[in-house]
């Protein structure tokens, strides 16, 4: 246990997936000991796992999206979490990311009495909860049951609240917002933002859109591909990340490419560092997303929203979903109507470079708070630690 900093006990699905170090670092950055107590998930042979820089309990590996298989890791790993009672009675926060392990996080908290305060992290509404059927039912009702033991949900997106908390989970609870920003503390590295402009691909030859992130969209390479066929050379459209293949084969996306020499994969980057480069490469950003379209997709607003945005790369939003309401009230790049392939088109073949300029200078000139996590982390952990100290404080 390090000095006099408070502790948060962080439960995490996989100690290597990047919005979980994201947030972790957030917490080390706000000044905040992290002990965290973390799964792994399975990587490929030519991977290597990054280096835990926080003190980690780990408590074995699990699959995506694999509930069943999921369960029995669960049990098993409440005897290890348990071997560190100490350090979860002094914690001041416990802070839980995705049901399995709010519900570790909840039996730990009451096996080892500690006064914590319980917040449960949603980046994501998966799927699963939205399901008619009986295991649709049943993830719902252990959500419920986990909710009304928290003392605060966290999201990334407000629509999370008013489209499925509130009115499919009938959550009265305190919550709190988090979005995607940029870390403030890992920005450093890159340009000051007036230089970024010169960062820019030429305003002659191709048009540059860039889809970065994880890339688990079927329908946006489908569009991207048709895009590349259709424009030849006045396109050129860059996807950097990791590919989801339980939603995109590799197979899928070589064929793309096979079809569209316009249209490449330049495979993982690493965020912070790159990300001046990969968006100073590119004149547009691509967010839109059908993975989950009529929920998760239209409610959530992505990491590449405030990427795009900070580096001065206009972003292209679905008509109807949170991002593009949030990029229209903004003014942070620019809607595409259903179906989008001809707006999309019609974008390219009509490119302005004076009024792109213009729109590009205009991100550039926001201040950089809308973009990047300056101090919204530490004032959650705030505003969570002095809710445990006000019901502290509380008579018995």
């Amino acid at each position: 246990m390090s000095g006099k900093a408070p502790i948060v006990a962080v439960f995490a699905h996989d100690a290597h997936e990047s919005t979980v170090r994201k947030r972790i670092a957030g917490f080390r950055d706000a000044g905040r000991h992290v002990v965290g107590f973390t799964f792994a998930r399975p990587r490929p042979e030519d991977a290597r796992a990054p280096e835990i820089i926080w003190q980690d309990v780990p408590l074995g590996t699990t699959r995506d999206r694999n509930y069943a298989r999921r369960l029995p890791r669960l049990a098993a790993a409440l005897p290890r979490i348990l071997r560190h009672a100490k350090a979860l009675r002094e914690a001041r926060v416990i802070y839980a990311r995705n049901i399995d392990m709010m519900a570790l996080a909840l039996a730990a908290k009451r096996l080892t009495g500690s006064r914590a305060t319980l917040a449960y992290e949603v980046l994501d509404v998966q799927r699963v909860f939205l399901r008619e059927d009986a295991v649709g039912r049943a993830f719902r009702a252990a959500e419920r049951r986990a909710l009304a033991h928290s003392d605060c949900l966290v999201v990334s997106a407000p629509a999370f609240v008013s489209r499925y908390f509130e009115p499919v989970q009938d959550y009265r609870g305190p919550w709190r917002l988090l979005e995607n920003k940029i870390p403030a503390s890992r920005i450093a590295a890159a340009p000051e933002r007036f230089a970024r402009i010169l960062r820019h691909p030429p305003l002659e030859g191709p048009v540059v859109i860039g889809w970065f992130g994880v890339l688990r969209c079927a329908r946006s390479l489908d569009l991207l591909e048709e895009i590349a066929a259709r424009l030849g050379p006045r396109v050129r459209i860059l996807l950097r990340g990791k590919l989801a293949e339980e939603d995109i084969s590799r197979e899928r996306l070589a064929a793309a490419q096979a079809r569209c020499a316009n249209l490449v994969f330049e495979g993982p980057y690493a965020s912070p560092d790159d990300l001046a480069d990969l968006y100073g490469g590119v004149h547009y950003t691509w967010a839109l997303d059908y993975t989950d379209a009529g929920a998760n997709s239209d409610w959530l607003l992505p990491n590449r929203l405030y990427e795009g945005g900070y580096f001065g790369a206009p972003t292209l939003a679905r008509e109807g979903t949170e991002v593009g309401r949030r990029v229209v009230a903004d003014d942070l790049g620019l809607v595409l109507p259903e179906p989008p392939i001809e707006a999309a088109c019609a974008l390219v073949e009509g490119f302005d470079p004076a009024a792109y300029v213009a729109r590009r200078e205009r991100l550039l000139a926001r201040p950089p708070g809308a973009f990047v996590d300056q101090d919204d982390t530490r004032t959650l952990l705030e505003t969570l630690e002095q809710a445990g100290e006000a019901r502290a404080a509380k008579p018995a």
